[in-house]
């Protein structure tokens, strides 16, 4: 297994320019006809924020303090993680024409998504950190640290979830529409406008059994909060990037072989 993966990555790296290209695609395509183009990247989650902002805090009974800076800390992981969830699953099937007239390694697919995604993202937060900055937020230097281990493994935990679910959509289309549906549910119950201190009764336990909600403490921690995420929350986020991964390059090998004739 560990032969295949290092020769994997070494036809990767061989192809490295295509998956350069397709990054560049995948950023520009999906708003390419519009008039504000890659800006709805930004727009959208930020009509959420917006949205929410007004909504709960009106109807808190205690407010969050800089409720706004927990909404856009919490708001724009999530959407990453979630965007790779739910539209992710389908980046092979809708790359099936590339699959069927080129030789590369599939995995660029799905690193490509990813890595745009991310990108996105990156600069998402760029923008947020500075609004927080000139609010008057502080942001502890020494938690910020923290932030670049996070964000690679919410990478690694996309990646791999992308290249299993991706790549079993190949053969099962309803996988698609399940994941849909899970993606769509995962935003109550993940603690991104509300705070897990407040939730009680079943959702309490709830919580803590979806892998995103440790991923986006975290987040909270660094950012909002100005702290560390403790050693047993960074603890599950390692282990859940690498059974993902893992899982993830598994089937995604064991089936990539196939993928031309199914599509």
């Amino acid at each position: 297994m560990s032969k295949t993966i290092i020769g994997n990555m070494k036809e990767i790296y061989e192809y490295r320019h295509l998956l350069y290209s397709m990054v560049v695609r995948n950023l520009k395509g999906r708003y390419k006809n519009s008039y504000l183009g890659f800006a709805w990247h930004f727009i959208t989650p930020a009509i959420t924020i917006i949205i929410f902002y007004i909504v709960f805090t009106g109807i808190r009974a205690a407010p969050i303090e800089n409720y706004w800076a927990y909404l856009c800390v919490g708001m724009f992981p999530f959407t990453f993680l979630q965007v790779n969830l739910s539209a992710g699953a389908t980046c092979v099937v809708s790359n099936a024409g590339t699959i069927k007239k080129m030789y590369f390694p599939r995995e660029i697919v799905v690193l490509s998504y990813v890595l745009s995604t991310f990108i996105t993202f990156i600069m998402s937060y760029a923008v947020i950190v500075v609004l927080m900055l000139l609010a008057g937020i502080h942001i502890g230097v020494h938690a910020v640290i923290s932030l670049p281990l996070i964000m690679a493994l919410s990478i690694i935990f996309a990646t791999g979830y992308v290249l299993l679910l991706s790549a079993i959509t190949v053969f099962v289309s309803d996988v698609h529409y399940f994941v849909d549906a899970v993606a769509r549910l995962l935003f109550f119950m993940t603690p991104v406008f509300y705070l897990t201190s407040e939730v009680t009764g079943v959702l309490e336990k709830v919580i803590w059994y979806n892998p995103f909600t440790y991923f986006i403490e975290s987040y909270h921690d660094i950012l909002y909060r100005g702290v560390v995420p403790d050693t047993f929350q960074l603890g599950v986020c390692c282990v859940l990037a690498a059974v993902a991964l893992i899982i993830g390059l598994i089937v995604f090998t064991i089936l990539k072989g196939k993928f031309a004739e199914a599509l």
